[in-house]
C-alpha cells in the first residue's frame, strides 16, 4: 500500500479546526518558564513552586516532567497559579492547582497512576437551592 505525504497546509488547517472544534492539549517537552519549578524524585513524586505563572505553563511543565497526557477544553477561565507543594504524588500536586474547577483525572488500567487531566470550563446549570424548612402544622 502506497501512502501520500500530507500537504503541510492541509495539516496546519486541521490542526486549527481541531483546536476550534475540541479544545487544546497541553505538550509535553517544552520549556519551563522564569517564575515557575518542576521537580521529580526516583519515585514519580513531583515538587511545584510557581508564583503567578499561567495555567498553561505549569500544566505544559507537569505533562513534561511525568507524561501525563492534559487537555484544556475551550471556554476555559485561565487565572494565575500561585502554589507551593514540596516532593508528593503527581495527584495530589494536580488537585491543588486544579482546586474549585471542573477537572476528569484519568488513571491508567490499574488505577495505580494518572495518566491524563481533562479541565473542563465551568457548568452552565445552576446549582440546587438549599432544601425548605420542613412544613410544621401547629
Amino acid at each position: 500500500m502506497k501512502s501520500f505525504p500530507l500537504p503541510r497546509a492541509v495539516f496546519s488547517a486541521l490542526v486549527v479546526v481541531l483546536f476550534l472544534v475540541g479544545g487544546s492539549a497541553v505538550r509535553a517537552g517544552t520549556e519551563i518558564p522564569p517564575g515557575l519549578r518542576v521537580e521529580t524524585n526516583a519515585t514519580g513524586e513531583i515538587g511545584l513552586d510557581a508564583h503567578g505563572a499561567t495555567l498553561d505553563d505549569t500544566l505544559n511543565a507537569i505533562a513534561s516532567k511525568t507524561g501525563v497526557d492534559i487537555v484544556i477544553e475551550r471556554g476555559l477561565v485561565r487565572p494565575p497559579v500561585n502554589v507551593v507543594v514540596s516532593m508528593a504524588p503527581v495527584e495530589y500536586v494536580l488537585r491543588q492547582i486544579l482546586r474549585g474547577r471542573n477537572y476528569a483525572l484519568i488513571y491508567d488500567g490499574e488505577d495505580t497512576f494518572v495518566s491524563q487531566v481533562i479541565i473542563l470550563p465551568p457548568s452552565a446549570a445552576r446549582p440546587n437551592p438549599p432544601p425548605r424548612p420542613p412544613f410544621r402544622r401547629r
